[in-house]
């Protein structure tokens, strides 16, 4: 009986340290030379032109050419991490995400299975939902959908998104997937916060896009350690109308990895569409 009490007390005082553990050390991105803010004006500015091309080469400069975007796909969460993660309350249907260009109002809209017709979004950071035939702004996001449309919005639109922050800063160079890459961090300082996330793209020194993303997630609404991180790979780049789209996106806990069948969740595109819906459908409460 002691030994089981010992057990459990041992239990607990490892939980009590892990919880502690995920308190207060954040996840930092840094590496040394950045953290010593020690690197040359060459460097950066190296950093900065390797971010400005991938904006170019993916087209995202055409952005204000738009004022929104229609993506249809799955976004499927697997493993325990991914039903933990997992936003959805329902399993793996065809979804439409809605977003407004450079802003992040937006929507999603379920379209097969038991859940066909559910609506949910935001609009001027409110929370709605489509119940029946009525929409609802009063309502709570106890499952992480307002996260959830800012994260896959922000990546859709990641390099010309950071290609503003103040603080970017060389890495240095990896391979992944056989591609060798040139790696830039970016952030809005010099210092590990829990106001603002780490960024470090992967950009392909062939390719010239971010092949991936390893990031920060400072204001998960999901129960993670803030010492994680996380990364995403993009994939499959397509042309709609002059704007290479990822249509595949597969999100893994820490660094990239080659072998991208291990994920947390994978979003993948079967349709991209500029300017197929008004903006105002984003807002379908009326909101000033």
């Amino acid at each position: 009986m002691k030994k089981i009490f010992r057990i459990i007390l041992l239990v607990f005082a490892t939980l009590a340290v892990f919880m502690a553990i995920s308190a207060f050390v954040l996840a930092d991105l840094r590496p040394d030379e950045v953290k010593d803010n020690h690197q040359s004006k060459e460097k950066i500015a190296y950093a900065k032109e390797l971010l400005d091309e991938a904006v170019l080469k993916q087209g995202l400069n055409k952005l204000n050419q738009f004022s929104t975007y229609e993506v249809i796909g799955r976004d499927y969460w697997s493993g325990l991490m991914g039903k933990v993660g997992s936003p959805y309350t329902w399993e793996n249907p065809k979804i439409a995400f809605r977003f407004k260009v450079g802003n992040f109002d937006s929507q999603l809209e379920v379209l097969e299975g038991d859940e066909k017709g559910h609506i949910a979004g935001i609009i001027s950071n409110d929370y709605y939902e489509k119940q029946h035939i009525t929409y609802h702004s009063e309502v709570e996001d106890n499952a992480g959908i307002i996260f959830t449309l800012g994260a896959l919005q922000y990546f859709f639109e990641l390099a010309d998104r950071l290609s503003k922050a103040p603080f970017i800063r060389y890495v240095g160079q990896d391979e992944l997937r056989g591609q060798k890459v040139e790696k830039v961090f970016v952030s809005w300082g010099n210092e590990t916060t829990k106001d603002y996330d780490h960024y470090v793209l992967w950009i392909g020194k062939e390719s010239g896009l971010v092949e991936a993303a390893t990031f920060t997630t400072r204001n998960n609404p999901k129960p993670a350690p803030n010492f994680l991180y996380g990364s995403m790979q993009f994939e499959d780049y397509r042309n709609v109308n002059g704007v290479l789209v990822p249509f595949v996106m597969t999100a893994q806990i820490g660094e990239p990895k080659d072998d991208t069948s291990e994920n947390v969740h994978r979003v993948t595109v079967e349709s991209f569409k500029w300017d197929s819906f008004p903006a105002d459908k984003l807002n379908p409460i009326g909101k000033n």
